[in-house]
């Protein structure tokens, strides 16, 4: 008996080019089966703010139901950053109701809970960056494979990454919240489809 695997359409727009290399290493644990049922467009867009980010977002979207070949789901991978528009970028977010792998300060910041249960609040990227080489001397941003490397650790890391999503001071709003994390939520959309 043969079953049918539903065809979906997902989208997954990426910050930068650490996130679209995670967010591609995650497509590429797909079996082959799933791949070609599951339509997964990832995209590292150059407006690669937020806002910017959530405003290509809404476009494809209404440019795909005009087609009437609509997401199913769609996906932004930014970080904090310390961008200025974080605010507006979330106001679109939650209007248009995206999905979100959203790491406070940085995407280092989540590498770092494979390595421990860092709750401290980074004050940018750099200062991130620079813990984590303490844990993991050989990081650069773009020539290593993370997500393959990290593979062993990430059971432990989203432990971590909920633990502090139910701990957050849930009064701040969303882009406020230092630290926070939902790149586990991706990782488990992910899971959810070999289901």
């Amino acid at each position: 008996m043969m079953i049918s695997l539903p065809n979906k359409r997902i989208l997954i727009i990426c910050e930068g080019i650490t996130e679209y290399l995670y967010a591609k290493s995650l497509q590429s644990e797909l079996p082959r089966k799933l791949q070609r049922s599951v339509s997964i467009e990832i995209d590292y867009n150059s407006k690669n703010d937020p806002k910017g980010l959530a405003e290509e977002a809404r476009k494809r979207k209404r440019t795909a139901m005009g087609e009437k070949n609509a997401y199913d789901s769609i996906w932004l991978f930014f970080d904090h950053d310390n961008w200025p528009q974080l605010q507006a970028a979330f106001s679109i977010i939650e209007t248009e109701e995206f999905c979100i792998a959203f790491s406070s300060v940085c995407i280092e910041h989540w590498f770092i809970l494979h390595f421990e249960n860092c709750g401290r609040s980074f004050q940018n990227g750099e200062e991130a960056l620079h813990y984590l080489r303490s844990k993991w001397p050989n990081y650069h941003k773009t020539k290593i494979k993370h997500y393959e490397e990290l593979r062993n650790r990430l059971d432990t890391a989203l432990v971590r990454a909920k633990a502090f999503r139910r701990n957050v001071q849930t009064d701040l709003p969303k882009h406020q919240r230092n630290p926070y994390f939902t790149i586990d939520k991706l990782i488990e959309f992910f899971k959810e489809l070999l289901t």
